[in-house]
């Protein structure tokens, strides 16, 4: 809603390309501000920035204008809310426009308001005119220290931006103060560097020969001061300020009748006649003279400048003090409104601040007691889940009772069952040993595997241990001679199983796969048999077998095919 009336238009671009070229090419500058409708242009910082601009074409083009029709939309706007500098820059211009009015007051007065800027502006540049534009009035109203320090700063400060032309003018308007105040070491440390940048800057060869004329005939002996005036052929060819240092030359030569000839070729109404140096030599030549009359009225009419001169800067500086003073007591009143704001806000801030701790204490409170009663009830809710879990585990107890009363009721009949299988198996050797002729390394691990069979039973049946002491003492022969437990394993199966050993014979197996297919045929798994032989061709010898045996890699696990051989044949 604020910035809504605020718009720039498209020659908010333009104005940006022309301030671009305003200090390289200016007369491009003026030429695209001149293109510009103002009729057409957005808000006032736009237009304040075309009459700012404008104006700085206009003056860098040489065109000297005294109406404020240009500026004035820059003067209403930047002097109220623009920034140092451009408050700095339309300053300059208004200053430069009343002194092309001839209105040295309102000109001095803006350049102090301009000077009062110095320290937050960062337009060096324009700064620098500034300091040159307020140094001609100071020449103009006797204040040559003023006009000496002024020239200097100036100086000091085109040094800094690389402007030999402007700095060397800077320097001889210095140069020439300096002389008129009788300042010899000044004038000579300011004509050295002067003298220096004659190489640099040649354009400026005849203010700095008028300046160093003017350095002669103050300061250097009377004989140089004599032998330059001779050489002067024609007076009428020289300007009025050269006329003015030869005439205080034959001054200080004490030739008065020729210094009053030569000062009565200067035309009192010029700009030279006007000078503080011409008013103030002018009755000590008239008075040389025997003029005393003339002299008196010369001397009272410099006297008379000079306190004009010194009133006009005393209202200036007390006006500019005055409106200064002004501006700080408004900045002041504006701060102290702005204090009593924000004292008020903060106020308000305070009281909101407590009206929403309140609110918040009270909230807190509420979710407090929301949060009491949800833990409460969480309480209860976890002990009365934990008394279903005590009622589930206790169940859990129960059934795993009856799990390890089926479980011990299968493992007697597993043992039944495996009685009978030892049983069976011992009277099956039994009829071996009684009805064949057998090869007495198959009856030697036939009738070591019938005691070891009786050993089991016997401890199986009457749950004494003792029993079972050969068949430990076998089990760790076992451990301790895998191959004669194989072969004693093989020769066992020979006998008791003759037709599944021939089979494997047919079918070409080796004594150490027979070993090995006997394994399988004793209820070990492959893993096992692996883990027992601990052979690294464990898997390599099942898929010899299986080849010999026609099994292919998807047909059935080859201990299963081994048990169900035992079976058929």
């Amino acid at each position: 809603m604020f910035i809504s009336c605020d718009h720039k238009t498209r020659a908010w671009d333009t104005l940006d390309t022309a301030e671009n070229l305003m200090c390289s090419r200016p007369d491009s500058a003026l030429a695209i501000l001149s293109t510009i409708d103002k009729g057409g242009l957005g808000d006032d910082e736009e237009k304040a920035r075309y009459a700012l601009l404008m104006s700085m074409a206009l003056d860098k083009n040489y065109i000297d204008t005294t109406s404020f029709d240009v500026l004035q939309p820059a003067i209403d706007y930047y002097l109220h809310k623009g920034s140092a500098d451009e408050r700095l820059r339309t300053l300059y211009y208004q200053g430069r426009i009343f002194l092309n009015r001839s209105d040295f007051d309102m000109a001095m007065q803006t350049f102090l308001k301009a000077n009062d800027l110095k320290n937050r502006c960062k337009d060096t540049l324009t700064y620098a005119n500034m300091l040159v534009a307020q140094s001609i009035l100071n020449f103009f109203s006797y204040q040559l220290e003023d006009y000496v320090s002024n020239n200097l700063t100036a100086a000091y400060l085109y040094e800094r931006l690389n402007n030999d032309s402007y700095r060397q003018s800077s320097l001889i308007k210095a140069l020439d103060g300096s002389i008129a105040l009788g300042n010899r070491q000044l004038s000579d440390s300011i004509l050295s560097v002067v003298d220096s940048l004659s190489v640099i800057v040649p354009e400026s060869c005849e203010e700095r020969a008028l300046v160093r004329q003017t350095y002669s005939i103050a300061f250097e002996p009377k004989d140089i001061i004599a032998s330059m005036l001779d050489t002067i052929p024609d007076y009428a060819l020289i300007s009025d300020a050269s006329k003015l240092n030869i005439a205080n030359g034959y001054l200080k030569l004490k030739q008065y009748k020729k210094a009053d000839s030569v000062l009565m070729r200067i035309d009192p109404n010029s700009e030279t006649g006007e000078s503080f140096r011409y008013l103030q030599i002018r009755p000590v030549i008239l008075e040389a003279n025997g003029k005393y009359k003339e002299a008196l009225a010369a001397y009272s009419t410099y006297v008379d400048a000079i306190d004009k001169e010194d009133a006009k800067i005393f209202y200036q500086k007390t006006k500019v003090a005055q409106e200064l003073h002004e501006l700080k007591v408004n900045h002041i009143y504006s701060l102290q409104q702005k204090d009593k704001q924000i004292w008020l806000g903060l106020c308000v801030v305070l009281v909101l601040i407590i009206i929403i701790g309140i609110i918040y204490y009270q909230l807190r409170l509420g979710k407090k007691n929301r949060i009491i009663s949800e833990q409460e009830q969480s309480r209860l809710q976890l002990e009365n889940e934990n008394l279903q879990k005590q009622n589930s585990v206790l169940e859990l107890e129960k059934y795993n009772a009856q799990l390890e009363c089926e479980k011990q009721n299968l493992a007697a009949e597993n043992m039944r069952l495996k009685i009978s299988q030892l049983e069976l198996e011992s009277e099956h050797l039994k009829e071996l040993l009684s009805a064949a002729e057998l090869s007495k390394p198959i009856l030697d691990s036939i009738q070591e595997r019938i005691g070891i069979l009786n050993g089991l039973l016997a401890a199986k049946i009457s749950d004494n241990q003792t029993y079972s002491k050969p068949y430990d003492k076998w089990i760790n022969q076992i451990t301790e001679d895998r191959k004669s437990f194989m072969d004693s394993t093989r020769l066992a199966f020979r006998a008791s199983h003759p037709a599944l050993m021939k089979y494997l014979d047919d079918h070409g197996l080796t004594e150490a796969e027979l070993n090995y297919v006997c394994l399988y045929a004793i209820g070990l798994r492959g893993k096992e048999i692996g883990e027992y032989i601990q052979l690294k061709r464990h898997y390599h010898t099942s898929t010899d077998i299986r080849k010999k045996l026609g099994l292919n890699e998807d047909d059935t696990n080859l201990g299963l095919h081994i048990r169900n051989l035992m079976k058929k044949l």
